[in-house]
């Protein structure tokens, strides 16, 4: 099963995509922890899309999409806003377990979403960013 989602660069598309999430995850057999730690993944990945690649203008848009297969989820995030700085990433790997304040504060973001989910992925596909979360069932 895969389908698409676009929304508004907007704090508020985080509701109409939570719900849309749900809809998806609905058959899948998995219990609620695995679900809310998708959603939260999903929540906290949008959130960065809107701020920090899309600025938070609502003319601008991105698109989700969410394929099941036989042993994974996977969700995938596209946006043709500013690219990911890659070390960005590699910091929130790094930061997991740091008992540092400061560690805990910037990042947090990203590291929910590594707890959260098996992989992930952020690529620069010309001039379009691609986040690609994927969850085993």
């Amino acid at each position: 099963m895969s389908d698409a989602i676009i929304l508004p660069a907007s704090l508020n598309s985080l509701a109409p995509l939570a719900a849309w999430l749900q809809r998806h995850m609905a058959a899948l057999p998995v219990d609620d922890k695995w679900r809310f730690a998708l959603d939260l993944a999903v929540c906290e990945a949008a959130a960065n899309v809107i701020r920090h690649a899309l600025g938070e203008e609502c003319c601008r848009h991105f698109t989700v999409t969410f394929e099941c297969r036989n042993t994974a989820a996977q969700v995938v995030f596209i946006d043709n806003g500013v690219a990911f700085p890659p070390q960005s990433l590699r910091k929130a790997r790094d930061k997991i377990g740091s008992d540092s304040e400061k560690d805990r504060e910037s990042g947090r973001g990203l590291m929910l979403i590594l707890l959260s989910v098996d992989s992930l992925q952020i690529e620069r596909e010309g001039d379009r960013n691609k986040t690609t979360l994927t969850k085993h069932l």
